[in-house]
C-alpha cells in the first residue's frame, strides 16, 4: 500500500512481480475478516509515507 502510494506521488511505473496477486488477495482476506485492519494498515502506510517523503534522501537507507 505505501509502495503504491510513493509511486503515485513520485510518478513512477510500479513493475508486477509474480506473487503480486497473492499478496493483495491476502490482504483482502484479511480485511474482510475484519474491516478496522484497514484503517489501522492505512494509519501505519501514512506514518511511514510522511517519514519517507519528511527525510532527508542522505538519511534514508536505500538499498539499489
Amino acid at each position: 500500500m505505501g509502495a503504491a502510494y510513493l509511486c503515485g506521488i513520485t510518478s513512477i511505473q510500479r513493475q508486477t512481480i509474480e506473487n503480486n496477486a497473492a499478496y493483495i488477495k491476502s490482504w483482502i482476506m484479511t480485511f474482510k475478516d475484519d474491516s478496522k485492519v484497514l484503517i489501522m494498515v492505512a494509519t501505519q502506510v501514512q506514518k511511514a509515507v510522511d517519514y519517507i517523503l519528511e527525510t532527508p534522501r542522505d538519511k534514508l537507507i536505500i538499498e539499489e
